[in-house]
């Protein structure tokens, strides 16, 4: 063994490339240790107690084509042969439990021991590691793999897609991540689409999974609370007419009649789709859906071509872009004018690291005179409608700060026009778009629990004092010759990368020393300890 970690070494150094070096070193290591050199790194939690591998969750977890994927369906295979989603959370919620901890491990099956252990650390990692806006991505992405699934981003059957996941088990699941008094939110436009259109004939059902994240500290999740509740074409009416709010997105009463109505008498054909179109023109809370979009006048169903959603696209951020454009213009403007200086929409032009490129719109057939000469037309409304945003706030500072030199009270009257402005410009904008989201509350989650076959899934318990009271448990079950390869392979990797990144020489042959020992050390202690089984069911407990 001495001989062989002595010719590693040199074999790598040898190598002027490091990306060279680093990829032989993932190699060798990973032949050696049996675990992917990037989750080798420290971790927190559990490996704070037990130097184990750790997890990095992403969003990648979710696709099972990824390479992230694959490296994790490894550590994932005891979990994924239990049942359905229930099943799942509530095994890895007995690995949290001192309780049942204590009756984990017989026969020495070591490997799923560490593999929950990875996995719980993976989840709070998702919990914890993340800002608030990324957490549920990439818990979706650890859910998807939690159920041997895949994230759903894409259009799908013509429609916008309302699951988040879809389960190895072909279940549509919409995750939600929330604080323990938030509300549940969804679009009616895309619930209605996905229930009764999308493919044509639309989904039964949708599951929401829901988790109700709790800190004790106010800062890491301690605890988190999972259930579950399911809306389907049956129950739909039910639940949207369970509060004001969700009233409200169905009309009047006589509109509500004839939705409901309609969607009693369900079915796949033209006739149905042409009179729920129909229905759907005069529900306030049905808003640009695919029923007026992908649906004629016959009835029938059209999706969009990939085509025609590249197009979509193009245009959508075309859009975003003139008001991106604006918003520098206008406060390009306003520093000019408090600062005294004369306005210069040309100089700010000139500026512009894309040369105002996205000025001109989308054109869908390039090789069409007449649509690329009504394009270049409203290239050119656009630039004059950005001169004038640009002199309009040029104005505006001015006189602000005009009235700001004349009297005292002078910038809180301007400020408070400006406030009042915007203030009805947020109320207009809320119409119709802002009120196209339904919600279900705590306290009416309750009431419904029947008619949304709402499951409680229990809670899992994250706290740092109940991860050291199991790690205190799994210790005492893996001390020997397991705790001591944990312990020896953490070692191991740490001089490996010390012999590659230190700058004196005297260090580096320290590391290349200890490096070599510990290699021969991993080497009897791996003979020492049980082989894992052929079987992946072997390791489930």
């Amino acid at each position: 063994m001495s001989n062989f970690m002595k010719d590693m070494f040199i074999e790598v150094r040898e190598k002027k490339d490091p990306l060279t070096q680093l990829q032989m070193m993932t190699e060798m290591i990973e032949e050696i240790v049996g675990i992917p050199i990037e989750t080798l790194a420290e971790a927190e939690r559990f490996s704070m107690s037990i130097p184990i591998p750790k997890l990095n969750p992403n969003e990648a977890w979710g696709d099972p084509n990824s390479q992230s994927r694959k490296d994790i369906d490894r550590i994932f295979a005891s979990i994924t042969r239990q049942g359905g989603i229930r099943e799942r959370i509530q095994h890895v919620n007995s690995f949290v439990d001192p309780k049942t901890a204590e009756r984990k491990g017989r026969g020495k099956r070591f490997n799923a021991i560490l593999n929950m252990m990875m996995i719980i650390e993976a989840l709070q990692a998702c919990l914890n590691d993340y800002s608030e806006s990324s957490a549920g991505f990439v818990f979706e992405g650890f859910m998807a793999a939690l159920t041997g699934g895949s994230q759903q981003a894409d259009r799908v059957g013509g429609t916008l897609p309302i699951e988040d996941f879809v389960t190895g088990d072909s279940e549509n699941v919409s995750l939600k991540l929330l604080s323990p008094s938030t509300g549940i939110h969804g679009s009616f436009t895309n619930l209605v689409d996905y229930l009764f259109l999308r493919g044509g004939t639309g989904e039964p059902s949708i599951k929401y999974l829901i988790g109700r994240k709790n800190s004790e500290d106010g800062e890491s999740v301690s605890q988190l609370s999972i259930s579950e509740f399911v809306i389907s074409r049956e129950n739909f009416m039910t639940i949207m007419e369970s509060s004001d709010k969700n009233r409200a997105l169905l009309g009047d009463e006589q509109v509500k009649q004839f939705l409901g109505k309609q969607i009693a008498a369900f079915n796949d054909s033209p006739e149905w789709r042409a009179g729920m179109q129909e229905v759907l023109e005069r529900v306030p809370g049905y808003t640009g859906g695919m029923f007026g979009k992908n649906v004629d006048d016959a009835g029938q169903f059209e999706p969009e071509e990939e085509s025609d959603l590249v197009f979509r696209k193009q245009k959508k951020y075309h859009a975003g872009k003139l008001k991106d454009y604006n918003t520098s213009a206008s406060n390009s403007a306003e520093e000019s004018a408090a600062a005294g200086k004369e306005p210069s929409f040309e100089k700010w032009a000139k500026n512009q690291s894309d040369s105002l490129r996205s000025l001109m719109p989308a054109i869908e057939n390039p090789k069409d005179e007449a649509e690329v000469a009504k394009a270049q037309k409203k290239q050119q409304k656009n630039l004059a409608n950005l001169q004038k945003a640009y002199n309009a706030a040029y104005a505006a500072a001015a006189e602000e700060a005009q009235q700001v030199s004349e009297s005292h009270f002078g910038a809180f009257h301007v400020r408070e026009k400006h406030m009042m402005k915007e203030e009805r410009t947020l109320m207009e904008g809320g119409g119709r778009d802002g009120g196209s989201q339904w919600e279900i509350t705590v306290a009416s989650m309750a009431k419904l629990r029947k008619v949304a076959e709402v499951q409680d899934y229990g809670e899992l318990n994250l706290s740092d004092e109940n991860i050291k009271a199991c790690a205190a448990i799994y210790i005492d079950k893996l001390k020997g010759d397991m705790m001591a390869l944990l312990e020896t392979t953490k070692s191991f990797t740490e001089n490996v990368g010390k012999y590659f990144s230190a700058d004196r020489r005297s260090t580096a042959m320290n590391a290349n020393k200890k490096a070599q020992t510990e290699g021969e050390e991993v080497v009897e202690l791996l003979k020492k300890t049980p082989a894992k089984s052929a079987d992946p069911a072997q390791e489930e407990i």
